[in-house]
């Protein structure tokens, strides 16, 4: 592996000068720069970040801070979809992207306070919304710059966000199962503690109380909930239809539903997301396409505050950004 030394010696310079022209130096002339770029080219040479940032007390590295003990995660193509979009462009923009996960907050907390302290990141993006959230309120006692990436519980004047209208997403998309013609629709959710849940669940309240009904949830559990939703559907016999909050939720329902010997063409179901598993099933899921990479690279830029060309369109002077929703209508709304 190419070292500092070795990029000196083949651009005829020594290292000290490398190093300047590393941190884009005014002392260290354009032509000096090219051949200094050539050699490490010619070399196939990456610079040690992490030993510069540690020297110089700074960081070129972007915190991503992933929800904690949330078994869906590596397996939701909305989180993918999210660092997709960050690093469209912290690459641009010669940042780098490190992760941050944990079993729980006090663990992410540890690991977050090892990236501040050894690797210099002093900026960072947050993934996800909780009300009371620990991550967040450590990251602004400590000063750090950080984006959230969804709807801030408290202070929202005073926190860079990038979200969607979950409340108008949640109304969107009740209204979309009664313009179907579905009269008796239920929302279904895991955990209304995150923002995003709370928030589709108060449109949707909105939008069944326009229409006379009243407001009815269901907590689906992930692992368990067979006897719970056949004990759920008994009690609620008009029920002809779902909003559920993700994809993955709403293809557990699906399955629960096929286990209760209940045909699924006999409900409605609207999802969140319009993953790929939402094209994948049958019948195929009609789902909120919220634009996940678009949220992704939003953070990003606000996060750098960059005024780079490339982004003109792109609202970096903004506080926050709103992404707008559109619904992908498939077999699942399909009224039989």
């Amino acid at each position: 592996m190419a070292t500092i030394k070795d990029v000196a010696k083949k651009a005829g310079v020594a290292p000290s000068t490398v190093s300047r022209a590393l941190h884009d130096s005014s002392l260290i002339s354009k032509s000096t720069k090219q051949k200094i770029w050539d050699a490490m080219d010619a070399l196939n040479y990456s610079p040690n970040f992490a030993a510069q940032n540690l020297a110089n007390n700074t960081s070129n590295i972007i915190g991503v801070i992933l929800p904690p003990n949330k078994e869906s995660v590596a397996n939701n193509p909305f989180f993918s979809q999210i660092l997709q979009g960050i690093a469209a462009v912290c690459n641009q923009q010669d940042f780098m992207v490190a992760i941050a996960t944990g079993k729980n907050d006090d663990e992410l907390i540890e690991n977050i306070k090892m990236m501040i302290k050894r690797g210099k990141v002093n900026k960072f993006i947050i993934t996800y919304s909780q009300k009371n959230g620990a991550v967040i309120q450590f990251l602004q006692a400590q000063h750090t710059e950080c984006v959230l990436i969804g709807e801030p519980a408290k202070n929202s004047s005073e926190t860079l966000f990038v979200n969607n209208d979950n409340v108008q997403a949640g109304r969107d998309a009740t209204e979309f199962l009664f313009n179907q013609g579905f009269q008796h629709p239920v929302f279904v959710y895991n955990d209304l503690t995150e923002m995003v849940q709370r928030d589709r669940y108060v449109g949707y309240s909105q939008e069944v109380q326009k229409n006379v009904e009243d407001a009815v949830g269901f907590e689906l559990d992930r692992e368990h909930g067979l006897e719970q939703l056949q004990e759920f559907l008994k009690q609620h016999p008009r029920v002809d239809s779902f909003v559920v909050c993700d994809d993955i939720m709403a293809i557990t329902l699906q399955n629960r539903l096929s286990a209760l010997e209940q045909k699924t063409s006999d409900f409605g179901i609207i999802s969140f997301n319009n993953s790929i598993f939402a094209r994948a099933m049958h019948p195929a899921l009609t789902s909120v396409e919220i634009f996940p990479s678009s949220l992704g690279m939003e953070a990003a830029v606000l996060i750098l505050n960059t005024a780079d060309d490339d982004f003109k369109k792109l609202r970096s002077s903004m506080s926050h950004v709103i992404i707008p929703h559109k619904i992908i209508a498939r077999e699942s709304t399909i009224k039989y």
